[in-house]
C-alpha cells in the first residue's frame, strides 16, 4: 500500500491571497490586536525566516513564528 502525503497547507495562507485583509481582521479580533498590525508581523516574520530553507519548512517556520506571535498577543497583560 503507497502512502500518500499531502502538500502542506498553511494556516495562514489567506496572508497570501487578496483575502488577506479580511483574515487579518478576524486575527485581530482575537488577538486584540489592530488588523494592521497582524498585516505587519506576518510581513516582518516573513522577512526575517532565512530563504535558505527550502520552500516547505520555511513555511512552516513563518507559520510556528507567527502563532507564537498571536498566542502572545492574545494572552492578558498582567502588572507584576
Amino acid at each position: 500500500m503507497s502512502k500518500h502525503h499531502q502538500s502542506y497547507q498553511s494556516p495562514f495562507a489567506a496572508m497570501l491571497t487578496e483575502q488577506r485583509f479580511p483574515f487579518a481582521s478576524q486575527l485581530a479580533a482575537k488577538a486584540h490586536l489592530d488588523p494592521s498590525q497582524v498585516m505587519f508581523a506576518y510581513l516582518q516574520i516573513t522577512a526575517n525566516v532565512p530563504t535558505t530553507l527550502a520552500a516547505v519548512p520555511r513555511q512552516k517556520e513563518i507559520d510556528r513564528r507567527f502563532q507564537q506571535f498571536l498566542t502572545d498577543a492574545a494572552k492578558p497583560v498582567t502588572d507584576d
